[in-house]
């Protein structure tokens, strides 16, 4: 029986962003900021969510969704709210 070494659940920080070209780009074009605290955020200030494998394509490769715990709507209350951390 042949395991699966693809980890389920991937949590994006700087050191791991450049292996996701599409976050690396929103990063690179100001659509996501590294707060000070070191966590990924995107510019209204919702963390950027972990990602999760949800399928195998036929090719083999992984494809993974980003999943938050937290999010806002960028037009809310909550992101014109929004104080980045100290």
């Amino acid at each position: 029986m042949k395991t699966d070494q693809r980890p389920k659940v991937i949590a994006l920080d700087g050191d791991n962003l450049h292996l996701w070209p599409a976050f690396q780009k929103l990063l690179d074009h100001g659509k996501i900021k590294v707060d000070r605290k070191g966590r990924l955020r995107y510019s209204h200030g919702a963390p950027v969510g972990k990602l999760i494998l949800v399928a195998i394509n036929k090719d083999g490769d992984p494809v993974y969704h980003e999943s938050a715990e937290e999010w806002f709507d960028p037009d809310s209350q909550t992101a014109r709210e929004f104080f980045w951390p100290d």
